[in-house]
Order: structure tokens, then C-alpha cells, then sequence
């Protein structure tokens, strides 16, 4: 066990970002605020194409060839997140939507010094509701231990057949074993989460109601999202 209130930290992380559809404007901001406020020194990111637009494919691939992302392409577009977690060869890895800002400087760190007070920690994050009333890890800035991942064979994709959002099979993996603790750890203390800029773009009409509204509030965002990179407010 690790004693203190600041214990020391050390080991790479691979910071996690699938992305797909028209989300150019979202995940440039999503990288940059990564860039800007991870004082950490010891990460990489990668990001999954989950079938992303012509314009975000360019962005995402230009990246890649300067050296400042990796770039993998998913497998099964809704389950993006294994296809990155099967990518890891770091310590940790952090599982991060592509519609987050980050806000503060130090948000990998204080995860970091989480997971270190105890060397039975394998989880710090936060857990959200599911359908049907149970319950999730919300993949949003969520550190995991990667060799518990492994052990565990934890698994974040989503599964709509079993009534499963992202995250909730790898919390009904993760509690259903006592050996590993999660430690909780609040998203909006350094994190802003535009929320509902993805599913829309995958529902019609007719399986949703009020679709059309929801999609023209995506829009709004994503005109906020480039007002704030136009002027340098991340």
C-alpha cells in the first residue's frame, strides 16, 4: 500500500478517444484542451475512426503523420472503445469521448495519484445509470490499471441487444469480483461534456421522436465548439 496524501506517480498512458461521423470541430477541440492542460509528461493519445466524415478523416490523418496521435480504425462501429483498449501497451489507459473539453490543468495527474494510494486500485472514474435502471462506468476520463483490464478481460462496448450502454459490461465484470477497487472520482471537476453528439446522428425518425430537435441542438454545439477554437477560449 501506497501512504500519503500525494503519492508518487509514474507509468504511460494511453488516453483513448474514438470519434466517428461529422466530428471534425468536436474532436480538434477534445485534442487541443488535452494538449493544452495534460501536465503529465508520460502519455499518448489514440484515436479510433469509427466511420468519420471525409474532413475529420484528413484532420485526424494529418495528425498521425506529424507524430501527435495515433490512429486505428474500429472494427465494429459500436464497439470502438475495445478495438482501442486492444491497442494499449502503456501502464494505464484513459477512456475519453471525443465531445469533452478539458478545463483544468493536473486532471490526468489527480487520477493518477487516485489510482497510486493503493496498489489494489484499478479504477478511477465516475458511474452513471444505465438503461433499465442499472448502473455503468461512464467512459469519460475513466483511468483503468491496463493489466487488470486484461486480467479481467473487461470489455466497454456498447451492447443494445442486452440493454447495455458503454461501460456497463465492464462494470458488471469489474463488481463482480472483490480482488480490485474502484476508486470514484467526479467528471465535472475538470471536465466539460457537450453530451448527445453522437447518437442522434445514428437514430431516424421513426425509432426517436423529436429527432430533428436534437439534431439542431448537436448543431448549436458544434457552433459553440468552433466559436471557442476560433478564439482560443480552451
Amino acid at each position: 500500500m501506497i501512504i500519503g496524501r500525494n503519492p508518487d506517480i509514474s507509468g504511460r498512458v494511453s488516453i483513448l478517444i474514438p470519434t466517428m461521423f461529422d466530428s471534425r470541430w468536436v474532436v480538434e477541440l477534445c485534442l487541443r484542451s488535452i494538449w493544452k492542460y495534460t501536465q503529465y509528461p508520460n502519455y499518448e493519445i489514440i484515436v479510433c475512426d469509427a466511420g468519420v466524415d471525409a474532413d475529420t478523416k484528413s484532420y485526424l490523418e494529418d495528425l498521425a503523420v506529424q507524430g501527435k496521435i495515433g490512429l486505428i480504425k474500429a472494427t465494429d462501429w459500436q464497439r470502438p472503445k475495445d478495438d482501442l483498449v486492444k491497442s494499449v501497451r502503456t501502464e494505464y489507459y484513459c477512456i475519453m469521448h471525443d465531445d469533452i473539453q478539458i478545463l483544468r490543468y493536473g486532471w490526468l495527474t489527480r487520477r493518477l495519484q487516485l489510482m497510486a494510494k493503493h496498489m489494489m486500485n484499478a479504477v478511477v472514474g465516475t458511474v452513471v445509470m444505465n438503461y433499465k435502471k442499472t448502473k455503468r462506468f461512464f467512459p469519460l476520463g475513466l483511468l483503468v490499471k491496463t493489466a487488470v483490464s486484461r486480467e479481467l478481460d473487461l470489455k466497454w462496448g456498447k451492447q443494445p441487444d442486452l440493454g447495455f450502454d458503454t461501460g456497463a459490461l465492464a462494470y458488471n465484470t469489474f463488481f463482480a469480483q472483490k480482488k480490485y477497487r474502484f476508486v470514484p472520482y467526479r467528471v465535472s471537476r475538470d471536465i466539460r461534456h457537450f453530451a448527445e453528439m453522437t447518437w442522434p446522428k445514428y437514430h431516424t425518425a421513426d425509432d426517436y421522436p423529436g429527432l430533428d430537435k436534437k439534431l439542431q441542438e448537436r448543431q448549436k454545439k458544434i457552433g459553440v465548439i468552433r466559436t471557442i477554437l476560433n478564439e482560443n477560449k480552451y
